[in-house]
């Protein structure tokens, strides 16, 4: 990793489904550093530290010291979790720029209900001991505890009007927040120009990055998906094994 820089130069506030790893790796051609994202959060490398740090935000808030531990090799960051403490990180980073990206409000809730909604489900499903061997043993306490934070404690990401309504008042909020200089919003779909002028960089000789990361998102279900039915069906054969040898050994 990078030497810790302490000093973030742009925070996406937009929520999750608007292009976040698209402006990730878009980003991160500009500044040659880089972008913090959930992914991030949940990578092997961060994800037995990150975790519990994320937790400890949301419970005791985001302090100046715990963004910087957290975020210390990073110049840029969007999706959550960052983007659910973009007021805090804006305090803590006063030279940062933010932006907020957007979409269309129906194909922002069909892409939550059909990818995040999905994904938690299957965190939920996905055995424990695995979930440990990987470092995201607490992944979905976090994830929940971000949600509640931006959504209330009774978010029903499977209500699309109640997740309509939340996605275009917390957009209104943070344009009503950020001062309008400090502010980009931004669509994927705009390309290169709107956010180099923003960031005061030149456009790169190269197209503007477009990932489809929901099909990523699919891949990654289908896979935890299979090792769960896996696991299941070991378990399964483990007690029917067990029943047949405790039979064998005692009932005979």
């Amino acid at each position: 990793m990078p030497q810790k820089t302490h000093s973030l130069v742009v925070i996406g506030a937009g929520a999750p489904r608007t292009g976040t790893v698209s402006q990730k790796v878009a980003l991160e051609l500009l500044l040659g550093q880089p972008c913090y994202h959930m992914g991030e959060a949940l990578g092997l490398h961060n994800s037995r530290r990150h975790i519990p740090m994320w937790i400890q935000a949301v419970e005791s808030g985001l302090s100046k010291s715990l963004a910087d531990e957290i975020l210390g090799n990073y110049s840029a960051c969007v999706d959550y979790p960052t983007a659910s403490f973009y007021k805090e990180l804006m305090q803590h980073y006063p030279n940062a720029k933010v932006i907020l990206s957007v979409r269309d409000t129906n194909s922002w809730v069909e892409s939550m209900q059909s990818s995040i909604l999905k994904a938690m489900h299957t965190m939920e499903r996905f055995p424990r001991p695995l979930k440990w061997l990987l470092g995201i043993g607490q992944a979905d306490k976090m994830i929940d505890a971000v949600f509640r934070r931006e959504f209330g404690d009774n978010y029903n990401l499977a209500d699309s009007e109640f997740m309509a309504r939340q996605f275009e008042e917390r957009n209104d909020s943070i344009r009503r927040v950020v001062p309008s200089e400090r502010l980009l919003e931004f669509r994927v779909s705009d390309g290169w120009a709107p956010l180099c002028q923003f960031l005061n960089l030149p456009v790169p000789d190269k197209p503007f990055p477009r990932l489809n990361d929901r099909k990523q998102v699919e891949r990654a279900l289908n896979i935890m998906t299979a090792i769960t039915y896996v696991s299941d069906a070991l378990a399964t054969a483990s007690c029917i094994g067990l029943a047949v040898w405790i039979g064998r050994r005692f009932l005979n």
